[in-house]
């Protein structure tokens, strides 16, 4: 089934991109399709509901080690892709597409690139290890090209979609982001790629709260037990903002993992899609803002 992205801006107008073929409940397997002949029609961002319940951001009360909503994906293994040492970089402040960056780990080397990429993702989604590590992974083409280039910085968000543990996973993100951001950011990535790499389907232990933090231990330079103690003073605060971030992707349309918006400042449009897309798809539309 083929799917659309949407080019908008904020008045009103919409531009529609063929970008992927569904696959699973964790979003979308691209085709490997260009975008389409664009189809312009109306558009109003402002009617996006604003409001989510309980039920639409936490699935089961979250815990730190209940048993997970196990997935129907069928697994997509695949041979990782060479491994980057992305620019990660703290900012604060909103951006004038509304994103928060306070908290974030951003991938970039400039705080003024010509387009963000905000992604949504949720550390027990295949496709999203699929975007980051896979053998035709978009990520390490886009910090190798645009962002070394300081064309684009990506915002990673969390969407947290499948039970207790990709709430805890995320809680423990951030508590380490935290921690790292200022002095050694690299020991977040570290942790980031090796619970991507150690993912697993079978809703087993692999990303419960003890062997997320055993991968912790197994970095130089992360205090695992601050780690621990962090997430469990700060919980329910990380949540908060967790949950706000959960929503926003929804309102962005987004019901799975990843999602993606691409946002052009200089001329205030959006591109968005889901899926494990490949390099071209990105590539393409940032090379269209670029032109513009």
């Amino acid at each position: 089934m083929s799917l659309k992205g949407t080019l908008t801006n904020r008045r009103g107008f919409l531009v529609s991109v063929g970008v992927g073929v569904c696959g699973g409940l964790a979003g979308c397997l691209s085709d490997g399709n260009d975008a389409g002949t664009p189809t312009t029609t109306q558009n109003d961002r402002s009617a996006t509901p604003e409001t989510d319940t309980p039920e639409q951001v936490v699935k089961t009360a979250p815990s730190d080690d209940a048993p997970m909503t196990t997935s129907t994906e069928t697994s997509t293994t695949s041979t990782p892709s060479e491994p980057v040492s992305p620019p990660l970089r703290s900012e604060s402040g909103t951006t004038s597409y509304g994103i928060g960056l306070a908290g974030n780990p951003i991938i970039a080397n400039t705080s003024d690139p010509t387009v963000d990429i905000y992604y949504w993702s949720d550390y027990q989604c295949a496709y999203c290890k699929q975007f980051e590590m896979g053998d035709n992974g978009a990520l390490p083409k886009l910090i190798r090209n645009e962002v070394s280039d300081g064309v684009a910085r990506i915002v990673l968000l969390h969407y947290p979609n499948y039970g207790d543990h990709s709430w805890t996973a995320d809680v423990m993100a951030t508590c380490l982001w935290n921690r790292v951001k200022d002095d050694r950011p690299d020991r977040f990535w570290e942790w980031h790629r090796t619970v991507f790499e150690n993912q697993q389907l079978d809703g087993g232990e692999w990303s419960s709260r003890s062997n997320l933090l055993g991968y912790a231990r197994d970095i130089d330079g992360i205090d695992a037990n601050a780690l621990d103690q962090c997430m469990k003073q700060n919980r329910k605060q990380h949540e908060a903002k967790i949950k706000q971030e959960r929503k926003r992707a929804r309102n962005e349309g987004f019901s799975d993992t990843p999602g993606f918006v691409l946002y052009h400042s200089g001329s205030d449009q959006t591109t968005s899609f889901f899926g494990a897309q490949p390099y071209s798809t990105f590539k393409q539309q940032i090379d269209a803002y670029r032109n513009l």
